[in-house]
C-alpha cells in the first residue's frame, strides 16, 4: 500500500498530482481518500478528477483528519490500495427506497469472504438503517466492514463524499474490496441508568423515554450523577460525558451522542429506534483512554506491524479529551504509522454482531496486504 499526504492547505493541482500518482502505478487499483474540514475544496475542481479516474475512489471530508501519530484541521491523506473494489455510489437520499435491489445488482455473485466493505456516508442522511439492512442482508458477517460518517462540526450538508462520480451531497459510496482487514471496536462508556424505554422516537429525534419527555428523565439522570444543576445554554459540557448507550444482544452498547435539544426533545447524532431499550453512560479520561487500546488489541491481537492501519474515532473524543487525546492517539497507533479520520459517526463490523454506526467510539482497522 501507499500513502500520500498533502499538508495544509493544498491547492486542486496538488490533489490531481497525487491522484495521478496513484494512476500511473499500475499495482494501485484503489483510493481511500481523507479530507479535514477546514480545507478548501471545490466542487467544481475536484469533479473532474475524481470521475475520469481509473481507480476505485471512496472516502470523504470529515472534522479532522489523523496521520503520523497527530490531529489535523486542514490537509488531505490518500492511501492507494493495490486490490480491486467494486463500488455502489448513492448519489441522493431517494435512491435509499431500493437499495436492497440495487446491492444485489451490484454485488450479487461476489463471494464476501476475505473482503472488506468500505461505507462513506453524509452523515446527516437519514435513513441509514436502509444501508446496514440492505448490506447485511447481502454479505452478512462474511466481511469486515468499516467507514465512517462525514461533514463538519457545523452540521450543515455539504459535498462531503468522495466518489467516482464526483464530490456526494446527502449521499454514500459503498466498496467491496478484495483487501482483508481485521476490525477492532470500543468505546470505554459505562452505564449510570437502569434502562429506559424509549417511548417515542422518530429518526435521531427522541421524544420520551419511559412515557416522560426525553429531557426531563435525561436531565434527572446527569443531575443525580453529576451533582450538577444542568446548563441549557452549554449543553455540549453538560451532555458530552453523558450519552445514551443501546443495548445489543452478545455486544457492547451502541454509543449515540446528543448533540442537541428543542421543547424537551433530544436530538441524537444517530437514530435510536422507537420500543428500543437505553441506558445513559457516564465515561472518564482513563475509561476512554483504556477503550482505545481495547479497540487496537482487538483488530491486532499480535501487535502485527506489517499492516496499514486506518483509524475512524470520533471528533467528539478529541473534544472530551483535550490535551489527553495525544494518550488516546498513542494506544491506538503507538508506532505512529496509521491514517484515518475524526468522524461524525463511526461504522463499523468485526464479524461478530449486526452492522452499526457508533457515536463516541474508536475503530481500528488493520489492512491486509
Amino acid at each position: 500500500m501507499k500513502v500520500s499526504y498533502l499538508e495544509g492547505q493544498h491547492n486542486v493541482d496538488q490533489f490531481s498530482s497525487a491522484v495521478s500518482e496513484f494512476e500511473s502505478d499500475t499495482s494501485i487499483n484503489s483510493l481511500l481518500i481523507f479530507t479535514a474540514a477546514n480545507t478548501q475544496i471545490e466542487k467544481a475542481k475536484y469533479d473532474p478528477i475524481l470521475t475520469k479516474s481509473r481507480l476505485s475512489i471512496m472516502g470523504g471530508i470529515y472534522p479532522e483528519i489523523l496521520y503520523q501519530g497527530k490531529n489535523y484541521k486542514e490537509g488531505t491523506i490518500i492511501l492507494g490500495i493495490k486490490e480491486s473494489t467494486k463500488n455502489l455510489i448513492i448519489e441522493n437520499e431517494s435512491e435509499l427506497a431500493n437499495l436492497s435491489d440495487n446491492v444485489e445488482h451490484q454485488f450479487g455473485g461476489i463471494d464476501p469472504k476475505d473482503h472488506s466493505v468500505f461505507i462513506f456516508m453524509d452523515a446527516l442522511i437519514g435513513e441509514k438503517s436502509n444501508i446496514f439492512d440492505a448490506l447485511y442482508n447481502e454479505f452478512g458477517t462474511a466481511p469486515r466492514y468499516v467507514g465512517a460518517g462525514a461533514g463538519s462540526l457545523a452540521f450543515n450538508s455539504f459535498p462531503c463524499v468522495y466518489s467516482n462520480k464526483g464530490m456526494i451531497q446527502s449521499g454514500a459510496v459503498i466498496g467491496l474490496s478484495a483487501v482483508s482487514s481485521n476490525v477492532g471496536v470500543a468505546h470505554g462508556w459505562d452505564d449510570i441508568s437502569e434502562p429506559l424505554k424509549v417511548t417515542e422516537a422518530t429518526g435521531n429525534k427522541i421524544v420520551s423515554l419511559n412515557w416522560k419527555p426525553a429531557m426531563e428523565v435525561y436531565q434527572s439522570v446527569v443531575e443525580s450523577h453529576s451533582g450538577k444543576r444542568f446548563d441549557y445554554n452549554d449543553f455540549y459540557n453538560s451532555t458530552k460525558s453523558y450519552p445514551f448507550g443501546i443495548s445489543k444482544l452478545d455486544a457492547q452498547k451502541v454509543v449515540r451522542d446528543p448533540f442537541k435539544h428543542e421543547d424537551g426533545v433530544i436530538f441524537t447524532l444517530d437514530h435510536i429506534d422507537q420500543g428500543s431499550h437505553v441506558t445513559i453512560l457516564y465515561g472518564n479520561k482513563e475509561s476512554l483512554l483504556d477503550g482505545a487500546s481495547e479497540a487496537r488489541k482487538r483488530a491486532l491481537p499480535s501487535n502485527s506491524t506489517d499492516k496499514q492501519i486506518v483509524l475512524i474515532d470520533c471528533i467528539s473524543r478529541v473534544l472530551f479529551l483535550n490535551e489527553d487525546f495525544k494518550t488516546e492517539m498513542n494506544n491506538l497507533d503507538p508506532n505512529n504509522e496509521a491514517i484515518g479520520a475524526l468522524t461524525l459517526g463511526e461504522i463499523a463490523n468485526s464479524g461478530d454482531s449486526y452492522l452499526e454506526v457508533y457515536n463516541k467510539t474508536a475503530v481500528v482497522c488493520a489492512l491486509n496486504g
